[in-house]
């Protein structure tokens, strides 16, 4: 079976305070479903159907809505960094998905989860949850949350564990990658990511504080 494929992407560099934040648009890949699939070093620069990856270890069900979509709600120290996009069935971006419930968890600076272990939040009080939280999309499909930058720890760059849930599609468990100039792992030397299309290690605009990153997902019809 023939693929035709067309994949364009725009790349501005921006250098603060020593580091070099690329902001550009997210590549548009063809049909083909990535989900679970090992990818090859051509398939990595296309992002279609979002790609599915591992849970990890420390997912916590039941974490609660955010506020006005703060997923750092305890103050805890790091940079400051806004996520925003879109959740969209199929590739061509006319089917936004209203009332999508994208679930978020990760790390704090230090690289460490809150807590460092799984099970139904009721297992927790609340002072042993942080950075744990879901959002909902609008009637365009829109979402965003504002948040620190995770740690990195043993194996692993920056990211952070994305489930998005749509009235009428299985569940998404996917994750967001941030690799800075400087990191002790970059996107290719995590295991996790070598799994997962380019368009998932974000770019980041740093023109204007809060840092900004933009991911849009696109479900499986």
């Amino acid at each position: 079976m023939e693929m035709r494929i067309a994949i364009g992407v725009l790349v501005v560099a921006v250098i603060i305070g020593g580091y070099v934040f690329v902001t550009g648009a997210q590549n548009v890949g063809g049909p083909g479903d990535l989900g679970g699939a090992t990818l090859s070093a051509e398939d990595k620069s296309v992002c279609g159907i979002t790609a599915s990856v591992t849970e990890g270890p420390y997912y916590v069900p039941g974490a609660p809505a955010l506020s006005d979509g703060n997923l750092n709600y305890d103050a805890l120290p790091g940079s400051s960094l806004l996520i925003r996009g879109r959740v969209f069935e199929g590739l061509d971006d006319t089917k936004p998905l209203a009332n999508a419930v994208i679930d978020i968890w990760q790390t704090d600076t230090n690289g460490s989860y809150h807590p460092n272990a799984n099970g139904d939040v009721s297992r927790y009080s609340a002072d042993d949850i942080s950075l744990r939280g879901t959002v909902m999309t609008d009637e365009g499909g829109n979402y965003y949350f504002n948040t620190i930058y995770p740690g990195e720890y043993t194996g692993r760059t920056r990211h952070i564990h994305i489930k998005v849930r749509a009235p009428g599609h299985d569940e998404l468990t996917t994750q967001l990658i941030l690799a800075l100039p400087g990191d002790t792992i970059s996107f290719d030397e995590d295991t996790v990511s070598q799994g997962l299309p380019n368009c998932h290690l974000l770019s980041l605009n740093a023109t204007t504080p809060p840092t900004e990153a933009r991911f849009d997902f696109r479900l499986a019809p």
